[in-house]
């Protein structure tokens, strides 16, 4: 484990990926949405943590859009569901993402 990144996640993912309608006002920030005549990839992923910092937990995410961001390309999640109030606060304290308890 990097000792800047001391974070360690153990568990299992499903993506299914879909063609969804990019809306660029929506993505934040300097990432831009990338997409072909309206069109980009986004879908759903789910998550099991067996082993990470705050515990085990689920997360559901909805995927918003592709997008880049300096130079390299990722998923930017439009809204993310996770099963325990420590994960939901580690979310949204640490990586600055806007979880749910769900």
């Amino acid at each position: 484990v990097d000792d800047r990144f001391p974070w360690l996640f153990d568990g299992r993912a499903w993506f299914r990926p879909a063609l969804v309608r990019v809306a660029p006002a929506a993505v934040p920030g300097d990432a831009a949405p990338l997409a072909l005549f309206g069109w980009t990839v986004g879908g759903v992923v789910c998550l099991e943590y067996d082993a990470s910092p705050v515990g085990p937990y689920r997360e559901y995410v909805t995927m918003g859009a592709l997008v880049a961001k300096r130079g390299t390309a990722g998923q930017w999640g439009s809204r993310l569901f996770v099963s325990s109030r420590e994960a939901e606060e580690v979310c949204q304290r640490v990586w600055e993402v806007p979880a749910e308890l769900a």
